[in-house]
């Protein structure tokens, strides 16, 4: 299939290509790519899912409810589990894989429970949204928070505490010297940027107007910013993407026929160009050409 990329004036209207890649029969989320090509995603049935040649296997089973994976540099894991607030990892022994609570609490306070989370390129830092179920924090509960982790220490701070109206996605800059918020219920993205090293500055990167908000980023190789913006069925029958650039203007926008609740950004270890989408309506991860 074929979905319009808007470009705004003066840029004209590009197509990209979409290809539907897996269906399933539960809600997906955040899709990754580990280096061999090969994608997983996590499903509120408690699995995270590997897709290898349209082929689905389940990879973990966490008995929760997981709404993020990412992949280090060792073949290990990292998920975000809401029902049971807390961050999940694997790694991997010699003999098998072993999975354990990396993290329920801050300063003896319980997650409300992660959503979304990213890892440096040299997998030694780890940031996540803390936001609780879909409806826990929002506009009249403004409780949500920003974490990072330094994986060598197991140091855990808080960039933003309890001030947020549903964090949920992360991205990363391309010299990783800045870390983007999707905050869905005040329809926004929000920049924290580290300088010098180590002190973080946020601010509102881009307010957006219109649709429910933004749920999930990924980062081009270009700095080009994509922004899905949730809209509920009632609403809008079309996925929304904004693509964003690094000053902050509108690049242009990809329309994801019959497509709106999307979950998941991502793009893949190996094509830059190639963007992996999750969209909950359907059920579906989708693969689409930039």
């Amino acid at each position: 299939t074929w979905g319009i990329l808007n470009m705004v004036s003066p840029h004209k209207d590009l197509l990209v290509q979409i290809d539907k890649i897996a269906e399933f029969h539960s809600p997906i989320y955040s899709p990754v790519e580990d280096r061999n090509g090969v994608q997983y995603v996590v499903s509120t049935d408690g699995y995270a899912y590997q897709i290898a040649e349209s082929t689905i296997n389940s990879y973990d089973y966490t008995s929760g409810q997981p709404t993020g994976i990412v992949l280090d540099a060792e073949g290990g894991s990292y998920i975000a589990d809401s029902a049971h607030q807390a961050i999940l990892s694997q790694g991997l022994s010699e003999t098998k894989a072993e999975k354990f609570a990396l993290i329920k609490h801050f300063e003896g306070t319980p997650l409300l429970g992660p959503n979304s989370l990213i890892l440096t390129k040299d997998s030694n830092t780890l940031f996540f949204t803390d936001s609780g179920v879909f409806g826990h924090t929002g506009i009249s509960n403004t409780k949500g928070s920003v974490f990072t982790v330094n994986l060598e220490t197991n140091e855990m701070k808080p960039l933003i505490y309890q001030l947020l109206a549903c964090p949920y996605g992360l991205a990363l800059s391309p010299s990783e010297g800045a870390l983007y918020v999707a905050e869905m219920c005040k329809n926004r993205v929000l920049r924290l940027v580290q300088y010098p090293s180590g002190i973080f500055h946020c601010s509102t990167f881009v307010q957006f107007s219109g649709r429910f908000g933004p749920t999930a980023l990924a980062m081009h190789s270009k700095g080009l910013l994509f922004v899905a913006r949730y809209e509920f069925p009632e609403c809008s029958k079309d996925g929304l993407i904004t693509v964003i650039r690094e000053r902050g203007e509108i690049e242009g926008e990809i329309i994801i026929p019959n497509s709106p609740e999307i979950t998941g950004l991502s793009f893949s270890a190996s094509n830059p160009d190639v963007l992996y989408v999750t969209e909950k309506t359907n059920n579906t991860l989708y693969k689409v050409l930039v």
